[in-house]
């Protein structure tokens, strides 16, 4: 019984019901509650002690404790309820790389509502006083990490993606020559598809982003946008050579390309210092980021940072289609910024401990068949399954019960069959159930 109990408050810690620093009720109370002795509840209580869970202060009661892990989880268990007649006790979801937010965003919420929302109240919700107070603080942060800022280069959005699509809207009429990295990210793909651009694909990852091959592309046609991302790149985690960097600043820009930038996982970097942004060595490269990975998905909050010149009418067109954020978004996100730093250093001191663990698991996989480059920052690894198919590992993991996307969703001609993308956002015990299910379908057939 002491073990179902431990159970029990283990998981309304770990899924946020008891949030760190709140006090426990009463052994009595939690006795009565859960429908068994005062003793029971000791013991149990005695163990999830030892496991660091929770802390007791004499004279005060039991509180949980306040972890980085019980603070952040990163990502929670994205499970599902079990198909129809499949022996799963639940689907793990990892087809989408998302972030849960930090159990201290709720202070800071409560904070903003308290201190900014009733003057908020009397606009309209998305411009005003608070949106210019943000963008200034917005500028001051992003000079403070080293890309120099002012608040008339930038434009607020509710997330990358709809930066993006208010700079391709911007820069010219649908269709022309688009630029882009293979793999890279789905959205990204989508969004110029949606533009009708014919899409070339250059291939990136820590082996390619080949230079020579970049400048061969960029001479090729007419100028259009060239879309990047030159750190944490989303899927293979790598990091942009200087060399490229350079090429991109030489040729690019410099040949008339519109230059747009991805920065949301910049910050992210688990493998030394990140190099110097490809906006500080270019005024002319657009950057465009948000706090989805950074805090939270559900905090609406994105950029672009652009010329001055440029800004002013990407500011008109998110006035005219409704992309900036929402009053909450901006008020909770003023009151953010000044704890920014300290939320994404434990995230990424977290994210270094989920991805070392899958690491040491994924070497004993498939027979030593597995190769990866160990991603420089990011949230997921790339993984290299030749020569078996991307297509059938994914299929024979779902009938495990770990849902995972197949490569082509990231290639720009949707022909890579060979590599798998893993989110490494889950905590390690979650990491254990995609390796298992791995093992079990690499080494089933060779």
């Amino acid at each position: 019984m002491t073990h179902e109990v431990a159970a029990t408050l283990r998981g309304r810690i770990t899924h946020g019901e008891f949030r760190p620093g709140m006090r426990l009720p009463s052994e009595r109370a939690l006795a009565a509650r859960l429908g068994v002795s005062r003793v029971t509840v000791v013991r149990a209580l005695t163990r999830l002690r030892l496991e660091g869970l929770v802390v007791t202060r004499h004279g005060s009661g039991t509180f949980v404790a306040t972890t980085d892990r019980l603070l952040d989880t990163i990502a929670s268990h994205p499970a599902l309820p079990p198909r129809p007649g499949e022996g799963a006790a639940d689907l793990l979801d990892l087809r989408w790389a998302t972030t849960a937010g930090p159990a201290d965003l709720i202070q800071v919420v409560r904070a903003a509502c308290h201190d900014a929302l009733p003057a908020a109240l009397h606009g309209d919700g998305t411009t005003g006083a608070g949106l210019d107070a943000l963008t200034e603080r917005l500028a001051h942060y992003l000079t403070r990490s080293g890309l120099s800022t002012r608040p008339g280069q930038l434009t607020l959005t509710s997330g990358a993606m709809t930066g993006l699509g208010l700079v391709l809207d911007v820069a010219g009429p649908p269709g022309g020559l688009a630029v882009t990295e293979t793999p890279s990210y789905p959205g990204a793909l989508r969004m110029l598809a949606q533009q009708k651009r014919r899409t070339l694909g250059w291939p990136a990852g820590a082996a390619d982003w080949d230079s020579g091959y970049l400048a061969r592309l960029l001479r090729a046609g007419s100028p259009g946008v060239l879309y990047v991302q030159p750190d944490g790149h989303n899927p293979t985690g790598a990091s942009m050579p200087p060399s490229t960097r350079e090429t991109i600043g030489r040729i690019a820009a410099a040949a008339g390309w519109l230059v747009v930038a991805d920065e949301t996982m910049r910050p992210l970097h688990l493998a030394g210092d990140p190099a110097t942004s490809l906006a500080a060595a270019d005024h002319r490269v657009i950057v465009v980021s948000s706090l989805s990975k950074t805090v939270w998905g559900g905090l609406h909050l994105g950029w672009i940072r652009a010329p001055a010149g440029l800004t002013r009418q990407l500011r008109n067109a998110a006035a005219a289609t409704g992309a900036g954020p929402s009053a909450l978004d901006q008020i909770t996100a003023a009151q953010l910024l000044p704890s920014l730093d300290l939320v994404i250093e434990r995230r990424r001191r977290l994210l270094t401990e989920n991805l070392q663990h899958l690491e040491h698991r994924l070497r004993g996989v498939g027979q030593a068949r597995l190769r990866w480059h160990s991603p420089a920052g990011g949230i997921t690894l790339w993984l290299d399954l030749h020569p078996r198919s991307s297509h059938e590992v994914v299929r024979e993991c779902a009938r495990l019960g770990v849902l995972l996307e197949p490569a082509s969703t990231y290639a720009v001609d949707g022909r890579d069959d060979r590599h798998l993308r893993i989110p490494f956002t889950v905590p390690p015990p979650i990491l254990d159930r995609v390796a298992d299910a791995l093992t079990q379908v690499l080494e089933s057939k060779t």
